[in-house]
């Protein structure tokens, strides 16, 4: 195939689950199978840990402004009202929702633009833009300016997301795309155990503005990390450049090739990543003092790591039970806001330990992405279904914001809880009625394709018409080391699911 002739970081699953073939008969399988093994662990060593740095970097810069606050930025760019005697948050608030005006306004464009540029170069420019963005939070001096601030970063940050699906789906196959997803999106809790420690340092040697030097080193390494991505990240399977051989580039192309649910689960979802914005001020509120609250934040990201990684690894080792999956991991999510809300608060043990349950709300999401890059073919809808899946992650951030009510501190944050539990309820109903529809789905696609004449032929026989022989030379070409290529003459064709027949969806 001639790689000037597909976009750069088009989707392709439409031959990847192919036997290699070389003139209509396999070829050398155990040897194939095993070198593209030792290549999936290349590109594993290769993509995961850039993504899982940069994903965690993004969180880095959330839970950042959640401890800020209780290191002076409050009273530094007047985030606080007073009524009645009564503090009010309203404003932190505000400038915490505005960091996803900008994402909901940028995620959809992004979403397209990762499907027609490099991978690499963009993510490299987006990351950079993030960076600077990030350490500029320390020239802000007014509510009103860290407002305008904060959604100049979102448009920045809205990059991320969409480049790690698209990224995700071109370089994995669908059975091997949760684990990964999970690795990098359990940076949440990776990095939310290194926010806690370095701010914690930050805390005690930060000087009079504490906050500010948080936000000096988080967008420092940002943009150095920009650099990084530059150089050491391939564009796609296509334009792997100089990190694989001629004989994996070849395996590379081999392996190349719904629904508004998705929107409106991940919308529900997101109401739990309260903990990002108000996590320090929630345990703050239970007595402890600015430095113990943000080291108790250490365990609530341990649960969100060893969580993801058991559901991906169970998503990936089973077929067709991601669906289920899904449901049962809003469970200690559940478990954990009940326990917060109608546990006695002293001793704290009890609203801890409800905390860290909540934090398993990661595992949910990512398997609705998996679910997602799964069962989307064609790089256009792929995209476009991606970035709806970020509309409803910033929709439920938005609202999330607006859930901690610091009057409600008596009654135990009531409000923030009951809409957790009312959020993950909805996500599990809605995970189960997509089951039932992929279930139906391909049942009705496998009696088509069933009551259709069979176009394949035994390797021992010749072919049964010329447009066999075209078909297939559209898919073979020069063979590289006994594995063979993609004939120049294959011409891409950007068709979703709907219109691929003997496309089967992922459950």
């Amino acid at each position: 195939m001639s790689e000037s002739r597909l976009p750069s970081s088009i989707e392709g699953h439409s031959i990847h689950d192919q036997p290699a073939h070389q003139n209509g008969c396999p070829v050398d399988p155990i040897e194939h199978a095993k070198a593209e093994k030792k290549l999936v662990r290349k590109i594993d060593f290769r993509l995961l840990p850039i993504m899982l740095i940069t994903y965690g970097l993004q969180y880095y810069d959330k839970n950042t402004l959640s401890t800020a606050i209780l290191y002076g930025m409050l009273d530094d760019l007047d985030l606080t009202e007073t009524k009645n005697g009564v503090t009010y948050l309203t404003r932190y608030s505000t400038a915490a929702a505005a960091f996803y005006y900008g994402y909901i306004v940028a995620v959809l464009p992004m979403g397209l633009i990762f499907t027609r540029f490099p991978l690499a170069k963009t993510a490299f420019f987006f990351v950079l833009i993030w960076g600077i963005i990030c350490i500029l939070t320390v020239v802000v001096h007014s509510y009103r300016g860290f407002v305008v601030q904060r959604v100049f970063l979102g448009l920045a940050e809205s990059a991320v997301s969409p480049a790690f699906v698209a990224i995700t789906a071109l370089w994995w196959k669908p059975q091997e795309q949760a684990k990964r997803l999970g690795i990098y999106y359990s940076s949440t809790g990776i990095f939310s155990m290194f926010t806690a420690i370095v701010n914690i340092g930050w805390g005690k040697t930060g000087g009079s503005h504490p906050w500010k030097s948080m936000y000096y080193f988080g967008g420092s390494f940002t943009i150095f990390w920009a650099i990084l991505i530059y150089f050491i990240m391939p564009d796609s399977p296509l334009r792997p450049g100089r990190f694989f051989t001629e004989r994996e580039k070849a395996i590379l192309k081999r392996r190349f090739d719904e629904k508004s649910l998705w929107t409106i689960s991940t919308a529900y979802q997101s109401l739990s990543t309260h903990r990002s914005v108000f996590g320090a001020k929630i345990i703050n509120s239970w007595g402890y003092d600015s430095i113990r609250s943000t080291a108790l934040m250490i365990p609530g990201g341990a649960m969100t790591v060893v969580t993801i990684w058991i559901f991906a690894y169970f998503a990936d080792r089973y077929k067709n039970i991601r669906t289920i999956l899904l449901s049962i991991s809003t469970i200690p999510v559940i478990v954990g806001c009940l326990v917060v809300w109608q546990a006695p608060w002293h001793p704290r043990v009890g609203p801890l330990i409800g905390y860290y349950l909540v934090a398993a709300f990661g595992a949910p999401y990512v398997l609705l992405l998996s679910l997602a890059t799964a069962n989307t073919a064609g790089a256009t809808k792929k995209g476009i279904t991606t970035s709806a899946i970020f509309v409803g992650y910033v929709t439920g951030n938005i609202i999330s914001s607006y859930l901690v009510f610091t009057q409600e501190k008596p009654i135990k944050y009531r409000s923030t809880w009951i809409s957790v539990i009312v959020a993950m309820v909805f996500a599990s109903c809605a995970s189960l009625l997509l089951r039932y529809i992929y279930i139906k789905e391909n049942k009705r696609r496998d009696a088509l394709l069933d009551s259709s004449p069979s176009s394949s032929s035994r390797c021992d026989e010749p072919q049964s018409s010329q447009n066999d022989a075209n078909d297939r030379e559209k898919f073979e070409g020069t063979a590289i080391d006994g594995v063979p290529g993609l004939g120049d003459g294959m011409v891409y064709e950007d068709k979703t699911d709907k219109e691929r027949m003997e496309f089967i969806y992922t459950y």
